[in-house]
């Protein structure tokens, strides 16, 4: 049997003949309207949430067409456009019977919230910001958006400048919940507890930087990064993960051109007496382990075009400063938020990987810089958990009644 969604990308037009039968709406679970780029990655990182207690959760993400449908989204993840017309409205609940709607931001259409009203289908509004409520409108506008906004049974605001908006907007102050900004997030990353003592205590004191996930290629910057670096710092360890497991021949050779003493895991040897200055970690999945024993990390598939770079949440929510190279174009929004607060740093070359390899060899910078980082992370957590809860609760009602 095909998954309930499968297919949605190869409907034919919605254009019908009048001896055409429409089919029966798809039955969605969750309807998720996202109204800025950021929301999609928030939505699937709720999704994954919600479906751990509710693993059958089906789910269908829309957006004014001012958004494109992301690549690899996965073919049971329904996908919609939904113009402002009445026409498209129409066609839009043809196709499709969902059950609660999860509408993120602003920008907010009238015609589709108060048709999703009439139909019993309960709104919860997520991510309320204050540029998106201002009531300098004009009047019909303003008097258009207080209605459809009335048909809203929750209300989750960004900061208290939005909850302002909202009062402005003629909602009950204990009707808005200050919940902080809806953003991707990802789950803290398991580890094994006694590899992580044994780990801890063979570096000791000694400063430590992550290479997670890096490419063959990004060696040439990375292993004279650390040699440079080490200069200043003479116990400086770097923990080198390849992001192909098939690549760890190709590691072993650039440290041994390099002349990198290097011990490869689970073999700790030369950590405690500090004559290993590199740690081959030659397995991806125990990042969990590596991230809680490194105050700084690169993220790698980065520095070389291709890959696309890796999402970032996993270091901030283990308490890592991020060092990132340009190419993150998968995870842009994600560096850009926490390079703008100061969680992360882009770096280009050699030399600023060094420079900044070097500066967050000291504690009190590396600290500062993880913390902002972490903040960011479990900022988004935090939103995550609380619509979790918000959808289960709405999702056991309607299922009662």
């Amino acid at each position: 049997m095909k998954p309930l969604l499968t297919g949605l990308l190869s409907r034919q037009s919605t254009k019908k003949t009048s001896s055409q039968a429409r089919p029966a709406a798809r039955l969605v679970d969750l309807w998720c309207h996202a109204t800025e780029p950021e929301h999609i990655p928030a939505f699937l990182q709720l999704r994954r949430s919600i479906a751990i207690e509710r693993p059958g959760v089906t789910c269908l993400i829309t957006t004014d067409g001012s958004i494109s449908r992301p690549e690899g989204l996965e073919p049971t993840l329904g996908w919609s456009t939904i113009e402002r017309s009445t026409q498209s409205i129409a066609a839009f609940f043809a196709d499709w019977a969902p059950r609660l709607c999860l509408w993120a931001g602003g920008a907010l259409m009238p015609p589709l919230i108060s048709e999703t009203a009439k139909r019993g289908v309960p709104i919860f509004l997520l991510d309320a910001n204050a540029e998106s409520f201002q009531t300098t409108v004009w009047r019909g506008e303003g008097l258009s958006q207080r209605r459809a906004l009335k048909l809203f049974s929750t209300f989750l605001a960004r900061d208290s400048e939005a909850e302002a908006a909202l009062r402005k907007m003629g909602i009950e102050s204990d009707d808005i919940f200050v919940a902080g900004r809806m953003q991707q997030g990802v789950p803290s990353l398991p580890h094994n507890e006694a590899d992580l003592n044994d780990l801890s205590r063979a570096i000791s004191s000694r400063p430590t930087w992550l290479a997670a996930c890096t490419r063959a290629e990004e060696l040439a910057v990375i292993l004279p990064a650390h040699l440079k670096a080490s200069r200043a710092a003479h116990r400086l360890l770097l923990i080198l993960v390849p992001d192909d497991e098939d690549e760890c021949d190709a590691f072993k050779q650039a440290l041994d051109e390099h002349r990198l003493r290097y011990s490869v895991w689970p073999d700790m040897s030369g950590l405690a007496d500090e004559t290993a200055q590199v740690l081959l970690a030659e397995d991806p999945f125990e990042m969990g382990l590596w991230l809680r024993v490194s105050p700084v990390t690169f993220m790698g598939a980065s520095l070389v075009s291709g890959f696309g770079g890796h999402n970032p949440y996993a270091a901030a929510n283990l308490g890592s400063a991020i060092l990132y190279g340009p190419n993150v174009g998968k995870h842009l929004l994600a560096y850009s938020r926490f390079a703008s607060a100061g969680g992360a740093r882009i770096v280009r070359d050699l030399d600023t990987l060094t420079a900044a390899v070097s500066q967050l060899s000291a504690p009190d910078r590396a600290a500062q810089m993880a913390m902002v980082a972490w903040e960011i992370a479990t900022e988004g957590a935090d939103v995550t958990d609380r619509v979790t809860s918000l959808v289960h609760d709405a999702l056991d009602h309607l299922e009662e009644s």
